[in-house]
């Protein structure tokens, strides 16, 4: 990775940087906010930025190499992203995907469940749920401009209001072109080998904001946001694991491989809000097409050649009704949404990654019809006591086009997952929370659909039987502030956050590996299952914020333990972790403001290694991460109210970091990027 100078001309409002949350006062649920003017310091260009810099937030690696946010150190799959409320369209991996695809230039900012809630949508997430929220027309006007270093990066972004006054119309725009070129070595018994990898992606994003108040009092927002992106990524020399490859065991031969795609999202939301008396009423509508585009060559070992399209639609409406002023503080909502999928791929080979499936030919149509409903209860069982209780109710309908492969119901099912919060206040700044639910994790679309794949001896088979995992989740947190708040959103300026959780996974989805003979020949079969037996998963995590006896000096701490263990079977005889989860998290932050305007800092972040249980010819192996270390470190004046500059380094201390499988060690190396920032608002 090249180092990177960019002079940047960003619009921000002035603020202290806040490592722990800013949390919401009168409900029992432990919700976060964090600011993006509060993590300008690091020089965020795109969400996944954003997200790094979080409390509790570990990294994890997809089968393509590609990294992925986690919250309790559990695998992104099951992690809700929302963008104002929803999700955005997308195949397999759609989180990686969305963190890469919003400019942080776009977000004001992020709001954090890590336990399920009711009132979210589909009930949430096991591992959590990351609401980003978007800049609405009352923001500041302002400009960006970004130049390159010796990999050329170069960013102009803008935003305007159209419309001022009561009902202002704001337009944002923004073009950022990365390009990243990175390398490595790869260690076996016997053999030695140098890869390089160079990565290009180019991306035009436009958001419209409308704001306006109803009769003086009741606010309507409506947006319409583009995401536009396409990109290429080359891999040439010894890269044998986590490359798209004919092959399920990796090989030690050279290769050349090639990935290009075109990505399209086109979104327009709407939200009302009414309020009468004690009552709240509110509405939101939804439309959403993604498209992608895709194509793998691949020159070296063999010559093999893929293209796939996906065609991605939704419309969603719902409604909410609260009651807010008496001791109970009822809420029922319901929403209707109809998705639909067409996937078409030209192929004359299976191209994947370890296994992932998105690099196989389907050929699909498949529609979704999804009711959704909620209902809770808030009241107050003291002066210092909360209490939530509520549920929330999924039944959906997945069916496929009669033309595609003569059948039409695929799968349909209701789940109704409950959810309790207590808050307790133990004294000024003291509260202790205990949350309980259920949340489910949907298999992948194009798992369920009937398919059989074959290349080689290898043969990939779809399972119509597929059902959803169910998942009980537990967290108990403790929240203490060493300053009295000063407001429900800066009662966080110092203090500390201890949580422990624990995730029990029933019918955890895995790739089951099995042996088939057809004539004299011996095949392997891949089939997504659910595992007879659970997996477990328990944790705890500490962020720590205080000032040690100096105000312009601020320390940020944090740690992390994780542990899961999946149950064995008859065919997974190992007592396996679950993907992608780390042993260990550790952060240490540093923010000091010597003089008036000048203020320095860091962060460094450390998180254990992690495994991935991958199929292979002979059964299953385990490919195995090392320990990663990370440093960002960042110095700014200011010399006027409007006006900043920023200078910023990312790096990796430590060794390499690696992945391992079987004898074969691929090191990744990391080299310095700095950035040379000028901040100003109008």
């Amino acid at each position: 990775m090249n180092a990177v100078l960019p002079l940047t001309l960003l619009w921000g409002v002035p603020a202290a940087t806040q490592a722990l949350p800013q949390s919401v006062a009168g409900v029992a649920y432990p919700q976060e906010i964090y600011y993006t003017r509060d993590l300008r310091f690091y020089a965020p260009m795109t969400l996944l930025d954003l997200l790094r810099q979080l409390p509790g937030i570990t990294v994890g690696w997809q089968p393509d190499g590609q990294a992925e946010i986690q919250l309790h150190g559990i695998d992104g799959r099951y992690l809700s992203i929302l963008i104002n409320g929803q999700p955005l369209l997308g195949a397999g991996g759609n989180n990686v995907l969305t963190t890469r695809q919003i400019p942080a230039s776009l977000v004001n900012h992020i709001e954090i469940d890590r336990s399920a809630r009711a009132d979210l949508h589909q009930g949430g997430a096991s591992a959590g749920t990351i609401n980003v929220i978007l800049n609405d027309a009352y923001q500041n006007d302002g400009l960006l401009l970004s130049a390159g270093g010796t990999v050329l990066n170069t960013r102009v972004a803008g935003a305007v209001h159209l419309h001022d006054g009561e009902n202002p119309v704001r337009l944002s725009a923004e073009q950022r072109l990365l390009r990243d070129e990175s390398g490595g070595a790869t260690e076996a018994d016997g053999f030695n080998g140098d890869w390089q990898a160079f990565d290009r992606e180019l991306s035009r994003d436009l958001l419209l904001s409308f704001n306006t108040l109803l009769n003086d009092r009741h606010p309507f927002s409506l947006y319409l946001m583009q995401l536009k992106g396409d990109g290429e990524q080359r891999l040439t020399g010894s890269y044998p694991l986590n490359r798209p490859s004919t092959e399920i065991d990796p090989d030690l031969r050279d290769v050349r491989s090639e990935r290009e795609y075109q990505r399209t999202t086109q979104r327009i939301g709407s939200d009302m809000s009414l309020s009468w008396g004690h009552l709240a009423f509110k509405a939101w509508g939804l439309a959403e097409q993604f498209d992608q585009d895709m194509s793998l060559s691949q020159n070296l070992p063999v010559a093999a050649a893929q293209t796939t399209q996906i065609d991605d639609s939704r419309y969603q409406f719902g409604a909410s009704l609260s009651e807010t002023r008496y001791e109970h503080h009822w809420s029922v909502g319901l929403s209707v949404e109809q998705s639909k999928r067409v996937h078409g791929s030209l192929s004359d080979a299976i191209l994947t990654s370890n296994s992932e499936r998105s690099g196989l030919p389907y050929q699909y149509d498949l529609k979704e019809n999804m009711l959704s409903a909620f209902a809770l209860d808030r009241w107050d069982l003291s002066p210092s006591t909360e209490f939530e209780a509520g549920v929330h109710v999924d039944t959906y309908e997945i069916s496929l086009d009669p033309d595609t492969t003569g059948e039409s119901e695929v799968a349909t099912d209701t789940h109704w997952l409950p959810t309790l919060h207590l808050m307790h206040r133990l004294g000024p700044g003291k509260r202790l929370r205990i949350s309980a639910s259920q949340s489910n994790r949907e298999p992948d679309l194009a798992d369920r659909v009937p398919y059989e794949f074959r290349q080689g001896t290898t043969v990939w088979r779809g399972n119509g039987e597929l059902e959803p995992e169910l998942i009980s989740n537990i967290d108990v947190g403790y929240e203490q502030n060493f300053q009295r708040p000063a407001s429900a959103l800066s009662d966080r300026n110092s203090g500390f956050y201890l949580r422990a959780f624990q995730r029990i996974f029933n019918r955890t989805i895995y790739e089951s590996v099995a042996t088939e003979v057809a004539g004299a020949e011996s095949l392997t079969v891949l089939m997504p299952k659910n595992a007879p037996g659970n997996a477990i998963l328990r944790g705890a995590e500490l962020d720590l914020e205080f000032y040690p006896g100096i105000q312009d000096l601020r320390l940020d701490l944090g740690a992390g333990l994780y542990h899961s263990q999946m149950q064995t079977t008859e065919e997974l005889t190992g007592r396996y972790r679950l993907t992608n989860q780390p042993d260990y998290m550790l952060r240490i932050g540093l923010h000091h403001q010597p003089l008036p305007g000048l203020r320095y800092g860091g962060n460094w972040h450390a998180q254990g290694g992690s495994e991935q249980l991958l199929p292979g010819d002979t059964g299953y192996v385990v490919q195995r991460t090392s320990d990663i270390q990370s440093l960002d470190l960042y110095a700014e004046y200011q010399w006027s109210p409007s006006w900043h500059v920023l200078l910023t380094a990312h790096m990796t201390p430590g060794p390499s970091p690696w992945q391992e499988q079987g004898d074969i060690r691929q090191y990744r190396d990391f080299e310095p990027t700095w950035q040379l920032v000028l901040m100003g608002v109008y």
